[in-house]
Protein backbone atom coordinates (compact mmCIF):
# COMPACT_ATOMS: atom_id res chain seq x y z
CA UNK A 1 0.00 0.00 0.00
CA UNK A 2 1.18 3.21 -0.88
CA UNK A 3 1.59 5.78 1.70
CA UNK A 4 3.11 9.96 1.32
CA UNK A 5 6.09 10.54 3.38
CA UNK A 6 4.59 14.01 3.68
CA UNK A 7 1.44 13.19 5.05
CA UNK A 8 2.89 10.77 7.84
CA UNK A 9 5.06 14.11 8.63
CA UNK A 10 2.17 15.94 8.82
CA UNK A 11 1.05 14.01 12.11
CA UNK A 12 4.56 15.38 13.93
CA UNK A 13 5.70 18.51 11.98
CA UNK A 14 4.05 21.22 9.94
CA UNK A 15 4.55 20.71 6.10
CA UNK A 16 4.29 23.42 3.68
CA UNK A 17 1.52 23.34 1.72
CA UNK A 18 -0.96 25.41 -0.05
CA UNK A 19 -3.11 27.88 2.05
CA UNK A 20 -6.11 25.80 1.77
CA UNK A 21 -4.11 23.23 3.70
CA UNK A 22 -1.34 24.74 5.68
CA UNK A 23 -3.56 24.84 8.74
CA UNK A 24 -4.77 21.08 8.96
CA UNK A 25 -0.42 20.33 9.08
CA UNK A 26 0.61 22.96 12.28
CA UNK A 27 0.57 20.12 14.65
CA UNK A 28 3.98 18.91 16.98
CA UNK A 29 7.18 19.78 15.75
CA UNK A 30 8.62 16.60 15.65
CA UNK A 31 10.41 15.39 12.20
CA UNK A 32 10.68 12.49 11.48
CA UNK A 33 13.77 10.70 9.60
CA UNK A 34 14.47 10.57 6.17
CA UNK A 35 12.68 8.56 3.88
CA UNK A 36 15.15 5.89 3.86
CA UNK A 37 15.88 5.73 7.21
CA UNK A 38 12.22 5.56 8.39
CA UNK A 39 11.67 2.97 5.42
CA UNK A 40 14.74 0.59 7.41
CA UNK A 41 12.85 1.38 10.48
CA UNK A 42 9.45 0.13 9.32
CA UNK A 43 11.14 -2.89 7.98
CA UNK A 44 13.06 -3.41 11.11
CA UNK A 45 9.97 -3.48 13.56
CA UNK A 46 6.90 -3.58 11.71
CA UNK A 47 6.38 -3.77 7.64
CA UNK A 48 8.83 -4.61 4.94
CA UNK A 49 9.34 -1.90 3.02
CA UNK A 50 9.01 -2.21 -0.86
CA UNK A 51 9.74 0.78 -2.25
CA UNK A 52 10.69 4.47 -1.57
CA UNK A 53 10.16 6.50 -4.61
CA UNK A 54 10.41 10.57 -5.03
CA UNK A 55 7.58 12.07 -6.67
CA UNK A 56 7.61 16.07 -6.94
CA UNK A 57 8.18 17.59 -3.75
CA UNK A 58 6.97 14.15 -1.67
CA UNK A 59 8.18 10.67 -2.01
CA UNK A 60 6.08 7.67 -1.72
CA UNK A 61 6.80 4.73 0.75
CA UNK A 62 5.36 1.51 -0.53
CA UNK A 63 4.52 -0.47 2.66
CA UNK A 64 3.67 -4.49 3.02
CA UNK A 65 0.88 -4.27 5.46
CA UNK A 66 0.56 -7.45 6.87
CA UNK A 67 -3.27 -8.31 6.46
CA UNK A 68 -3.89 -9.27 10.10
CA UNK A 69 -2.66 -5.86 10.36
CA UNK A 70 -5.17 -4.03 8.25
CA UNK A 71 -7.55 -2.92 10.85
CA UNK A 72 -5.32 -0.96 12.35
CA UNK A 73 -2.19 -0.07 9.55
CA UNK A 74 -4.66 0.69 6.72
CA UNK A 75 -4.32 4.53 7.04
CA UNK A 76 -1.94 7.18 7.73
CA UNK A 77 -2.95 7.21 11.12
CA UNK A 78 -2.11 3.90 11.45
CA UNK A 79 1.01 4.20 9.94
CA UNK A 80 1.72 7.37 11.69
CA UNK A 81 0.76 5.48 15.23
CA UNK A 82 3.26 2.38 14.45
CA UNK A 83 5.98 4.95 13.78
CA UNK A 84 5.16 7.22 16.78
CA UNK A 85 5.51 3.65 18.51
CA UNK A 86 8.92 2.81 17.19
CA UNK A 87 10.46 5.89 17.61
CA UNK A 88 9.11 7.65 20.76
CA UNK A 89 7.83 10.71 19.01
CA UNK A 90 4.64 11.88 19.93
CA UNK A 91 2.23 12.30 17.35
CA UNK A 92 -0.82 14.35 17.26
CA UNK A 93 -4.04 12.48 15.30
CA UNK A 94 -6.64 14.63 13.52
CA UNK A 95 -9.58 16.44 14.83
CA UNK A 96 -12.83 16.36 13.30
CA UNK A 97 -15.78 18.93 14.26
CA UNK A 98 -19.67 18.47 13.11
CA UNK A 99 -22.25 21.31 12.61
CA UNK A 100 -25.45 20.01 13.27
CA UNK A 101 -28.68 21.69 11.76
CA UNK A 102 -31.07 21.62 14.90
CA UNK A 103 -33.92 22.09 12.76
CA UNK A 104 -33.52 19.36 10.13
CA UNK A 105 -32.77 15.95 10.90
CA UNK A 106 -31.46 12.66 8.33
CA UNK A 107 -34.41 10.72 8.45
CA UNK A 108 -36.09 13.79 7.17
CA UNK A 109 -33.94 12.66 3.85
CA UNK A 110 -33.38 9.36 3.82
CA UNK A 111 -34.22 5.80 5.92
CA UNK A 112 -31.83 3.31 6.97
CA UNK A 113 -32.93 -0.22 7.03
CA UNK A 114 -30.37 -3.47 7.62
CA UNK A 115 -31.57 -6.80 6.77
CA UNK A 116 -29.10 -8.57 7.74
CA UNK A 117 -27.34 -7.67 10.86
CA UNK A 118 -24.58 -10.09 10.83
CA UNK A 119 -23.93 -9.26 7.11
CA UNK A 120 -23.77 -5.56 8.18
CA UNK A 121 -23.20 -5.01 11.56
CA UNK A 122 -23.26 -1.32 11.21
CA UNK A 123 -24.36 1.13 8.95
CA UNK A 124 -24.67 4.87 9.52
CA UNK A 125 -25.67 7.49 6.93
CA UNK A 126 -25.11 11.46 7.51
CA UNK A 127 -26.94 13.86 5.29
CA UNK A 128 -24.99 16.95 3.55
CA UNK A 129 -27.43 19.51 2.14
CA UNK A 130 -26.94 22.60 -0.02
CA UNK A 131 -23.77 20.88 -1.76
CA UNK A 132 -22.10 22.78 -4.09
CA UNK A 133 -19.57 20.22 -6.18
CA UNK A 134 -16.97 21.30 -7.98
CA UNK A 135 -13.03 20.74 -7.77
CA UNK A 136 -11.16 19.54 -5.21
CA UNK A 137 -8.47 22.38 -3.96
CA UNK A 138 -5.27 21.41 -5.19
CA UNK A 139 -3.35 20.16 -1.94
CA UNK A 140 -6.05 17.71 -1.79
CA UNK A 141 -5.98 16.42 -5.53
CA UNK A 142 -1.98 16.41 -5.33
CA UNK A 143 -2.64 13.74 -1.94
CA UNK A 144 -4.93 11.37 -3.99
CA UNK A 145 -2.59 11.14 -6.58
CA UNK A 146 0.50 10.51 -4.62
CA UNK A 147 -1.75 7.37 -3.00
CA UNK A 148 -2.84 6.15 -7.08
CA UNK A 149 -6.29 7.58 -6.44
CA UNK A 150 -7.80 10.07 -9.31
CA UNK A 151 -9.08 13.09 -8.15
CA UNK A 152 -13.28 13.12 -9.44
CA UNK A 153 -14.82 16.22 -7.88
CA UNK A 154 -14.59 17.37 -4.05
CA UNK A 155 -16.85 14.42 -2.48
CA UNK A 156 -15.74 12.13 -3.82
CA UNK A 157 -12.21 12.92 -3.13
CA UNK A 158 -12.87 13.99 0.23
CA UNK A 159 -14.11 10.07 1.25
CA UNK A 160 -11.39 8.69 -0.22
CA UNK A 161 -9.06 11.30 1.68
CA UNK A 162 -10.63 10.03 5.05
CA UNK A 163 -10.51 6.69 4.03
CA UNK A 164 -6.53 7.16 3.07
CA UNK A 165 -5.66 8.88 6.53
CA UNK A 166 -8.16 6.77 8.88
CA UNK A 167 -8.70 3.68 7.08
CA UNK A 168 -12.89 4.01 7.18
CA UNK A 169 -14.15 3.51 3.78
CA UNK A 170 -16.91 6.05 2.48
CA UNK A 171 -19.27 6.65 0.10
CA UNK A 172 -21.49 8.69 -1.36
CA UNK A 173 -24.42 9.07 -2.73
CA UNK A 174 -26.20 11.32 -4.47
CA UNK A 175 -30.13 11.40 -2.12
CA UNK A 176 -31.97 12.74 -4.47
CA UNK A 177 -31.68 10.31 -6.42
CA UNK A 178 -31.96 7.26 -3.96
CA UNK A 179 -35.80 5.57 -4.78
CA UNK A 180 -38.43 6.54 -2.35
CA UNK A 181 -35.03 8.18 0.11
CA UNK A 182 -34.22 4.45 1.27
CA UNK A 183 -31.38 2.81 2.23
CA UNK A 184 -31.84 -1.19 2.64
CA UNK A 185 -28.65 -3.52 3.21
CA UNK A 186 -29.82 -6.50 1.86
CA UNK A 187 -28.77 -9.50 0.08
CA UNK A 188 -29.28 -9.71 -3.57
CA UNK A 189 -32.29 -11.03 -5.34
CA UNK A 190 -31.76 -13.44 -8.00
CA UNK A 191 -31.71 -12.18 -11.58
CA UNK A 192 -30.98 -8.25 -10.16
CA UNK A 193 -28.48 -6.50 -12.09
CA UNK A 194 -25.95 -3.29 -11.31
CA UNK A 195 -24.47 -0.73 -13.40
CA UNK A 196 -21.10 -0.02 -11.28
CA UNK A 197 -19.25 3.33 -11.27
CA UNK A 198 -16.58 1.86 -13.76
CA UNK A 199 -20.23 1.48 -15.69
CA UNK A 200 -19.45 -2.56 -15.38
CA UNK A 201 -22.20 -4.92 -15.51
CA UNK A 202 -22.73 -6.92 -12.99
CA UNK A 203 -25.39 -10.41 -12.48
CA UNK A 204 -26.02 -10.14 -9.23
CA UNK A 205 -27.04 -13.44 -7.05
CA UNK A 206 -28.30 -14.30 -3.42
CA UNK A 207 -24.63 -14.15 -1.61
CA UNK A 208 -23.94 -10.50 -2.79
CA UNK A 209 -24.84 -8.10 0.10
CA UNK A 210 -25.97 -5.01 -1.66
CA UNK A 211 -26.70 -1.35 -0.62
CA UNK A 212 -30.34 -0.96 -2.07
CA UNK A 213 -32.86 1.75 -2.67
CA UNK A 214 -36.75 0.66 -2.48
CA UNK A 215 -36.27 -0.54 -6.32
CA UNK A 216 -32.73 -1.71 -6.87
CA UNK A 217 -29.79 -2.47 -5.75
CA UNK A 218 -27.38 0.55 -5.72
CA UNK A 219 -24.17 -0.22 -4.94
CA UNK A 220 -21.86 -3.54 -3.77
CA UNK A 221 -21.93 -3.57 -0.08
CA UNK A 222 -17.71 -3.02 0.27
CA UNK A 223 -16.67 -3.22 -3.08
CA UNK A 224 -17.87 -0.68 -5.48
CA UNK A 225 -20.47 1.95 -5.61
CA UNK A 226 -23.41 1.91 -8.38
CA UNK A 227 -23.60 4.52 -11.46
CA UNK A 228 -27.26 5.36 -10.83
CA UNK A 229 -27.35 7.55 -7.42
CA UNK A 230 -23.43 8.90 -8.78
CA UNK A 231 -22.27 12.09 -7.54
CA UNK A 232 -22.35 14.90 -10.07
CA UNK A 233 -22.57 18.89 -10.84
CA UNK A 234 -26.13 18.63 -10.22
CA UNK A 235 -26.41 16.93 -7.11
CA UNK A 236 -27.43 19.48 -4.00
CA UNK A 237 -28.20 16.16 -1.34
CA UNK A 238 -25.23 13.53 -0.15
CA UNK A 239 -26.15 10.69 1.64
CA UNK A 240 -22.67 9.67 3.41
CA UNK A 241 -21.78 6.20 4.31
CA UNK A 242 -19.71 4.60 7.13
CA UNK A 243 -20.38 1.12 7.62
CA UNK A 244 -18.51 -1.98 9.08
CA UNK A 245 -19.75 -5.08 6.65
CA UNK A 246 -18.57 -8.84 7.43
CA UNK A 247 -15.81 -9.54 5.66
CA UNK A 248 -16.60 -13.46 5.09
CA UNK A 249 -19.34 -11.76 3.50
CA UNK A 250 -17.76 -9.70 1.27
CA UNK A 251 -15.01 -12.44 0.01
CA UNK A 252 -17.46 -14.84 -0.51
CA UNK A 253 -19.50 -12.15 -2.72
Amino acid sequence: MKFSYNWLQSFFYPVKSSKAGAKQFNRVKKKLAKPEKLAELLALHAFEVEEVEKTGMDWILDIAVLPNRGPDCFSHLGIAREIAAITGLKYTGPTWAVKEDKEIKAKDFVSVEVKNKLAGPRYTARVICDVKVGFSPKWLRERLEVCGLRPINNVVDVANYVMLETGQPLHAFDGEKLQDRKIIVRFAKEGERIVTLDEEKYDLDGNILVIADAKKPVAIAGIKGGKAPEIDLKTKVVVLESANFNSRVIRRG
